[in-house]
């Protein structure tokens, strides 16, 4: 199977393989004919299109009457290899076409007489594709004022976007005289004017509208003023273009962003330039003074006072007593701070806000990211108005904002003679997540973790990894949130102290103020009222778990492992690109280039490489010195959100006092920003005594301890590359498919391409699709077959699976579809205990499940018309131990129901009950009896009876799956459910479609953003507050 043919096309596209390797293009379909010889020809008669995501570029050449239906070779009239690749974008490694075309990495030169061998080179991937890679094109530049400018074009971008970030202009920057300063500068920003009139009419409109006959008529404001000299702002204008601009502040920068249809792209982009100059902010502070309380107005409707976030964010700022410390003066602003108090101390805040813009809106200490569907060099010249904004001072030296000095962050814990106290905040019922049987139990430490760079004065990205507190707190999210036996949230789960299922009692980690330099760690804990009257014991179980962590030196594979768990949701499954937003925010705190910075294919910035040895070993001691500050009790600033319900009717436990006293009545106090009330009490002595208690007797009678974390041996810690699959359309229509076994064999080091390794397999193995195996186990032959599907098929007949990056994954699936021809039979009474066996198997099977969401895997359980059907998603190497270890359990769960080993909880019940309630032929009566009422025997034998209907069964794979393995798993699969062997009936064939219908997958709280830390790394799930 050799191309021996085609060689000048060939050749042109290496070259665009090795000059602009970040674009992914397609191999022409069908065969290139020995008559085709000129490429331009070949580009003349192209049709060139856009398929899949806007990106990959196939050119099909049905104009060119020498390419059609050319399957065979003239001369040997054997079938040639196939080279149309749609391994979605293993199409990516253009210089395929040159390996089977005869050419290698070196020269593009072919000797007719070359060994075969030495012809048929083949580049594959080191490593899985980066996401979005194949979409996406970055250009960095440095403007003369000194902006940072990162160009982004992106293929896929419904709409264009753009964002600027500015260091150093955010809410700690406020001057003691005016907190929330920084967040009316962005407004007054927002709000200058952006273009419009000349300015002479502007001017004269100006002159006629002062008139005192016409100001002395109210009707006419100063707003009208402006709209009929000719004033547009730029928030009108944008919206006048189904566009959209907002801003926020942050503690340590400030960013501005808007989008908008393509086409307005390069006039919003002048627009919103025009919005950064000193004139335009003079303008609005001198000439429309109106302007500033109308912003301040604004400010203060943004001020939210009601949700449970703020009241605890305000409550914890009134902690720090140390006025010098920028966190203990930082707010949002508000009509007392920016109008009221300065007008009764005689301050003008004009003043104030240009002397803000010019010291702190600097050029060179900002980043702005534009993201279009337009050619880089296009977008670099829509840019050029920026040359001119911002304040140009140059005349200082940069501030090193890397490695900022803050004074000593003194906290008032209200400690008492009687020792440590803990707040109790009452809620707000205008709060959106409003539950008064829900309080919300929230931990504090500061922190004062360091991003340096190589060089203070330099914005770009240092040469060892960042490591931030979002990083540190992904890697504590999977171990002080983690599930199963031996964890903080099962024993809470047990004594009762948290609410069932759901995410609602998974401690959750996040950081309210996070700045280099300082920071602060917030782990919070939905509790029940039972939870509530025994708070002291909660928050001791907390320290108990963060010191049995600390009880054994953490491993370096284990640190290897959580680097490779965030790779894989926060990086591989992300479902979009980062945002302008995320890239300007990220811009500021990584850095651009160099290993950890931003615009760099390949490169993830937020979580150092699994396979970087020193960045695991660096965050090892990080995690380490972060949870000895976190255990020690005297450190933590410890507040509970609870509601007035569980106060003055759960407050009170075995050893919590019961609060009796009226929250309008001291000792209660009042929070001055959002007016929160809140009781400082002091935490019961006994509180650790007691859940000491309780932690003795469930491990003295069921033998259950907390556990330090352990390896999970679902997740691998060096990813492979996916394995390519070549995909060839016959004369008749039809379609071959071929794959290569070894994706990673090596050739001689003078052949290899940066990004890629060659390998020398000139033997491709042809997929067959289905294939029916045969297997003679105890005296009975079980059937069973195969079904491969190739990855161009997932569109048409596929499992459904999450959105994923359109490049090759590593993802893959598999169907276990048991075939029986007894669920078509069954009455509605016996499916309603067969929905019970199943669901009540979610339960046994909870800590594989859990285990596998961590890593990225998936199931469901269902009945069909052909039987009984078990789905599977995650990760190529893995997922087949994960399958074969689920269905191990599964063929033994109805045993562990008729001998009483397995009790049905009373969840399973109720989600039983609640699919039943979906169909119309079980009355209510038959639910009550049949499934309210089932005993766990009577589930077990109709289990039973289910697995010994079983005549054979399809293991349908699909995504990152090569034959062998796919065998393999059939292999074991036969082994496994080999000993249910009753029926002999003829092997049924359902339709593949009727088989393939869309999964509802398992656990429901594994979706990625549900995961413990997610958020703090994926973009998708919000990790960038705004």
């Amino acid at each position: 199977m050799i191309l021996q043919r085609g060689e000048i096309f060939a050749a042109s596209l290496l070259w665009v393989a090795e000059n602009y390797a970040t674009q992914v293009y397609c191999f022409p379909r069908g065969l290139i004919s020995p008559r085709c010889q000129d490429p331009n020809r070949l580009l003349r008669q192209g049709q060139f299109h856009h398929k899949y995501y806007g990106e990959l570029k196939h050119w099909h050449r049905d104009d060119c009457d020498c390419c059609i239906n050319d399957d065979y070779e003239e001369s040997s009239g054997q079938a040639s290899v196939p080279i149309h690749v749609s391994r979605r974008k293993f199409v990516h490694y253009t210089s395929l076409i040159a390996g089977l075309s005869g050419f290698s990495a070196v020269t593009p030169q072919v000797n007719a007489s070359e060994n075969v061998e030495k012809r048929n080179i083949i580049a594959v991937p080191l490593s899985p594709i980066a996401p979005f890679s194949t979409t996406r094109t970055y250009r960095t530049i440095i403007l003369a004022n000194g902006l940072q400018v990162v160009l982004v074009k992106d293929s896929q971008a419904q709409r264009s976007s753009v964002a600027l970030t500015i260091e150093g202009a955010g809410q700690f920057s406020d001057p003691e005289e005016l907190p929330g300063l920084a967040h009316l500068m962005e407004h007054i920003v927002l709000s200058s004017n952006s273009g419009g009139k000349a300015k002479a009419m502007q001017r004269k409109a100006r002159r006629i509208w002062n008139d005192d006959k016409y100001m002395t008529d109210s009707k006419y404001s100063n707003e009208k003023i402006d709209n009929a000299a000719g004033e547009e702002d730029f928030e009108d204008w944008l919206a006048d273009n189904e566009g959209d601009s907002n801003g926020f502040t942050a503690p340590g920068f400030v960013c501005f962003h808007f989008n908008g249809p393509h086409e307005i792209l390069p006039e919003g982009l002048e627009r919103f330039s025009r919005l950064f100059t000193i004139d335009a902010i003079e303008t609005t502070v001198k000439e429309y003074p109106y302007k500033i309380p109308r912003e301040i107005k604004r400010v203060d409707s943004e001020l939210d006072r009601a949700s449970d976030q703020s009241r605890a964010f305000y409550w914890l700022k009134s902690r720090f007593t140390n006025l010098q410390h920028p966190f203990s003066r930082l707010g949002a602003g508000s009509r007392e701070t920016l109008q009221v108090n300065p007008s009764k101390e005689g301050i003008d805040v004009r003043p104030f806000l240009l002397k803000f813009f010019r010291k702190h809106y600097v050029a060179s200490k900002a980043t702005l990211v534009v993201i279009g569907k337009e050619e880089v060099r296009t977008l670099d010249r829509w840019i050029s108005s920026f040359s001119n904004v911002m304040s140009q001072s140059t005349n200082s030296a940069r501030v090193c904002t890397e490695q900022p000095s803050f004074p000593e962050a003194i906290v008032d814990k209200g400690r008492s003679t009687k020792g440590a106290t803990q707040a109790i905040i009452l809620r707000s019922k205008e709060d959106a997540q409003y539950d008064e049987d829900i309080q919300t139990l929230c931990m504090e430490w500061p922190l004062s973790l360091t991003y340096t760079r190589d060089r203070c004065d330099s914005r770009q990205a240092p040469t060892q990894h960042v490591i931030t507190a979002p990083a540190v707190g992904f890697v504590l999210s999977q171990m002080i949130a983690r599930r199963g036996p031996g964890s903080l949230r099962y024993f809470l789960d047990k004594f009762g102290w948290i609410p069932k299922g759901g995410t609602r009692g998974l401690p959750r980690i996040s950081f309210p103020v996070d700045v280099s330099g300082f920071q602060v760690i917030r782990v919070e804990i939905g509790l029940t009222n039972e939870g509530f009257a025994n708070r002291s014991a909660a928050i001791a179980a907390v320290f108990e778990s963060i010191r049995t962590i600390l009880s054994t030196p953490l491993q370096r594979d284990l640190m290897k492992q959580y680097l490779a768990a965030a790779w894989l949701h926060g990086y591989f499954f992300a479902p979009r690109a980062p945002d302008a937003i995320s890239l300007a925010v990220d811009a500021q705190r990584y850095g651009i280039g160099g290993n950890g910075g931003i615009a760099v294919q390949g490169n993830w910035h937020l979580m150092p490489s699994p396979s970087d040895d020193k960045c695991a070993d660096k965050m090892k001691e990080i995690i380490t010195d972060t949870l000895k500050i976190m255990s020690d009790e005297e450190a933590a600033i410890i507040s509970l959100r609870a509601s007035s319900k569980a106060i003055f009717q759960f407050s009170g436990g075995l050893i919590d006092q019961k609060i009796s006293t009226s929250p309008l009545l001291k000792p209660w106090r009042v929070e001055r920003v959002t007016n929160a009330r809140y009781l400082l009490e002091n935490r019961a002595y006994g509180g650790s005594s007691y859940f000491k208690s309780l932690y003795w007797f469930s491990g003295t009678f069921d033998g259950e301890k907390m556990t330090p974390p352990y390896l999970n041996p679902l997740i691998p810690t060096v990813f492979r590359a996916p394995r390519p699959v070549l995909e060839r359309q016959t004369a008749w229509g039809g379609r071959r498919y071929f794959y290569l076994e070894d994706a990673n064999a090596s050739e001689i080091p003078q052949k290899s391409i940066v990004g890629l390794k060659l390998t020398n397999q000139n033997i491709w193995s042809e997929l067959q699709l289905s294939q029916t195996l045969e297997v003679d186990y105890k005296d009975s032959r079980i059937l069973w077959r195969l079904w491969q599907i190739p990855p161009s098929y997932v569109g048409l007949i596929g499992l459904p699976l999450p959105m994923r990056p359109p490049e090759s994954t590593i993802e893959c699936a598999f169907v276990v579809q048991l075939i029986s021809e007894l669920p078509s039979q069954l009455t509605s009474n016996q499916i309603a205990l067969a929905n019970l066996w199943l669901l009540s198997f979610d339960d046994e099977i909870l800590d594989l499940a859990e285990l596998g969401s961590v890593a990225g895997i998936a199931y469901e359980t269902s009945l069909n018309q052909a039987g009984i059907r078990l789905c599977f998603r995650g990760v190529s190497q893995t997922l087949p131990s994960y399958v074969r270890r689920f269905c191990r359990r599964f063929i033994q769960h109805h045993m562990n129901l008729v001998d009483g080993t397995t009790i049905i909880s009373d969840s399973a019940y109720q989600r039983a009950e609640i699919e039943a309630s979906r169909s119309p032929k079980i009355s209510r009566l038959q639910k009550q009896q049949n499934i309210i009422r089932a005993p766990e025997r009577e589930v077990g034998v109709e289990g039973l009876a289910l697995m010994n209907s079983i005549a054979g069964g399809y293991l349908i794979s699909q995504g990152d799956v090569l034959p062998n393995e796919s065998r393999l798993l059939v292999t074991s699969l036969q082994q496994i459910f080999g000993g249910f062997k009753v029926s002999i009936d003829p092997f049924p064939e359902p339709p593949l479609r009727e088989v393939m219908y869309k999964p509802y997958w398992k656990p429901r709280d594994a979706s990625s953003c549900l995961l413990p830390g997610v958020t703090l790394i994926s973009d998708a799930c919000g990790r960038v507050p705004r």
